[in-house]
């Protein structure tokens, strides 16, 4: 079966689909033909073999001209000098404003496709095609797109909506069980930001979620994909409401540049928003039962919740500073007040915390909770 949503942006009348099902990889040729005459499929190496050259085929054998553009996977790969490689190959194929990008892969091909279409002759169709499950709950809606500079991640990029979301449920039997767990990180931070019966169900349903059971899987990420597309709706630019989307990776983030992405994004924001519901404990806000409960669900999907080596504290701190939510070089914090109830802050919807506060939970960090 088919469930779609509808992704209504608030600053103009546009919307798009978000389209969830199995099978559906195969059959957006007459959508897609409605949108442009040639196609610019990007995706990287190890997705390009999977399903690139599947989805290749079947639209060129509808007679539409269709191109296949792959990158070395990967996030150290989201980079200016990718995106560049890709423009110039289009170039080379003569492709004009007449061609939709489509962007097959999981957040990182998301992201740069994406960036790529918003620039690329001013702004081309985009249709999005995750195969991971942090695409499909995260990535690929809202329209973020970007890439990572040597000073942090996604400090590139622009707010570029796509034509449509293609969520095929059956490309996630390839996926590694540890890819698995990174996107149900972000299924779990939508859940504890918006949303306890989500929260509650991935806590009961991990066995099922975690071997692909169809109907857990589907009903999950619908869910999850209702959660972000209603916070995009209320504040497309995270000028408010949005920035709750960035629970646990103020501090995940700067562990991913920290390790020069040797920890997946996922892994990184597990352990973000545990160190952040630990600064909410000891504001006071959140209770430590929820802290402890937050810890187990991320233990039962598998997340090691480990760092390679312990970081000074001035070295993550100055990691934060470049935060998008950062105020003159300060960072500020989503804060949640128990699971599924996040603080508003007079619409900011984050807040600064006093350093002193930020070196515990940080040091908490490197010598309890991902201590070897």
């Amino acid at each position: 079966m088919t469930q779609k949503l509808i992704c209504k942006i608030p600053s103009s009348s546009y919307q798009y689909e978000i389209e969830i099902g199995s099978g559906l990889l195969n059959f957006q040729t007459q959508y897609l033909s409605s949108l442009a005459s040639r196609f610019a499929i990007i995706t990287d190496d190890k997705i390009a073999s999977l399903y690139g050259k599947q989805l290749q085929e079947s639209l060129a054998s509808s007679d539409l001209e269709v191109y296949l553009f792959s990158f070395p996977s990967g996030e150290q790969h989201k980079t200016r000098e990718t995106k560049e490689l890709l423009e110039n190959q289009l170039f080379e194929k003569g492709l004009g404003r007449d061609t939709c990008v489509i962007a097959l892969g999981g957040g990182v091909v998301t992201d740069i496709a994406g960036y790529v279409a918003a620039t690329y002759c001013r702004g081309i169709p985009l249709v999005m095609i995750p195969t991971s499950l942090l695409g499909m709950v995260d990535a690929s809606i809202g329209g973020k797109t970007g890439v990572n500079v040597p000073d942090g991640k996604n400090m590139l990029g622009c707010i570029y909506q796509p034509n449509k979301v293609v969520i095929d449920l059956s490309t996630l039997k390839s996926l590694p069980k540890k890819e698995l767990a990174n996107g149900v990180v972000e299924m779990i931070k939508h859940g504890l930001i918006a949303d306890y019966k989500l929260f509650e169900d991935l806590e009961r349903h991990s066995q099922q979620l975690l071997t692909l059971d169809a109907t857990v899987l589907e009903k999950m990420i619908f869910d999850s994909c209702r959660i972000k597309k209603e916070i995009v709706e209320q504040d497309e630019r995270e000028n408010g409401k949005r920035r709750l989307l960035n629970f646990g990776h103020t501090i995940g983030h700067a562990i991913e540049c920290l390790t020069h992405y040797s920890i997946s994004h996922g892994e990184a924001v597990a352990i973000g928003l545990l160190v952040e519901s630990y600064l909410s404990v000891k504001l006071g806000i959140l209770d430590q039962k929820s802290l402890d409960r937050i810890k187990k669900i991320l233990l039962q999907y598998g997340l090691p919740l480990q760092l390679p080596s312990r970081f000074p504290i001035q070295t993550i701190l100055d990691a934060m500073a470049l935060d998008k939510k950062s105020l003159k070089g300060q960072p500020r914090f989503v804060m949640i007040d128990a699971i599924g109830s996040s603080l508003a802050y007079d619409s900011s919807y984050c807040t600064h915390v006093e350093e002193s506060l930020i070196k515990n939970a940080l040091h908490w960090m490197n010598y309890d909770l991902c201590c070897h």
